[in-house]
């Protein structure tokens, strides 16, 4: 289960400062090429400075079967995400703390803790991610990474293609689809049914497939979320605990 929890940290794509006021970006206009479509998504980017989000969590590996957890993740943008895991009743399994260089977890099955670089949880989903990337996937606003794309309209959507990047965007401008590619790995997420304050998603889902041919799924649907709320984010480790390594 440790690598379960870690699981839910890794998401992808980064996010940088918007350099257009959104009064310069006339959003009526359809956009005619990949230059004219991200400066529309990008102009769409919020931040908040805190964002608290509560709901349930479905895990599954591969054939086994689908585990649903209650989960609760709170946001400071640029210095800390926070995230509780708990059983039926709200019996905390897991907490975790991620910041922009370390990661603390706690295991409250079987009393381990542990204290580890960053760049472990690259090590786990065999791709390169970094704190920022991991914050913009929760609050669904990744930025796209600066390549040379295709520019291809459906019906419905926007797509944008490169070598180890695609995006789906749908007419609105949000990004409801990412593909990142690395060598033979992938992770994908999906947003789903943008109804919340601020045009947030319901739902978030996470593939990853790696070179061994395993599949991780994970899908994070949310019942609150709150808004530039101050949070709490609480993280002591109990002294009866063991280090795992």
């Amino acid at each position: 289960m440790n690598r379960i929890a870690l699981y839910l940290f890794c998401i992808v794509l980064a996010s940088s400062c918007v350099t257009k006021n959104v009064n310069e970006i006339d959003l009526a206009l359809s956009p005619q090429n990949a230059k004219e479509l991200i400066a529309k998504v990008n102009s769409k980017i919020k931040h908040p400075e805190w964002l608290a989000l509560k709901g349930t969590v479905n895990l599954k590996i591969e054939k086994d079967n689908e585990v649903s957890l209650g989960i609760s993740i709170r946001v400071r943008k640029d210095s800390i995400i926070w995230a509780s895991v708990s059983a039926p009743f709200g019996i905390e399994l897991f907490r975790a703390v991620l910041t922009n260089d370390s990661l603390y977890y706690i295991n409250r099955t079987n009393k381990t803790y542990f204290a580890k670089a960053i760049g472990h949880i690259s090590e786990i989903i065999k791709t390169n991610i970094a704190f920022n990337e991991i914050q913009e996937m929760i609050m669904a606003n990744p930025k796209i990474i600066k390549k040379k794309y295709s520019f291809a309209k459906t019906n419905d959507d926007f797509l944008l293609s490169a070598q180890d990047h695609t995006y789906t965007i749908t007419n609105s401008y949000r990004i409801q689809k990412g593909v990142l590619m690395d060598e033979e790995n992938s992770l994908t997420y999906i947003f789903s049914n943008f109804i919340f304050e601020n045009d947030f998603p319901e739902q978030l889902e996470l593939i990853v497939k790696s070179s061994s041919k395993k599949v991780f799924n994970l899908k994070l649907i949310y019942s609150k979320i709150f808004f530039n709320q101050h949070q709490k984010t609480p993280f002591k480790i109990p002294n009866s605990y063991v280090e795992s390594k």
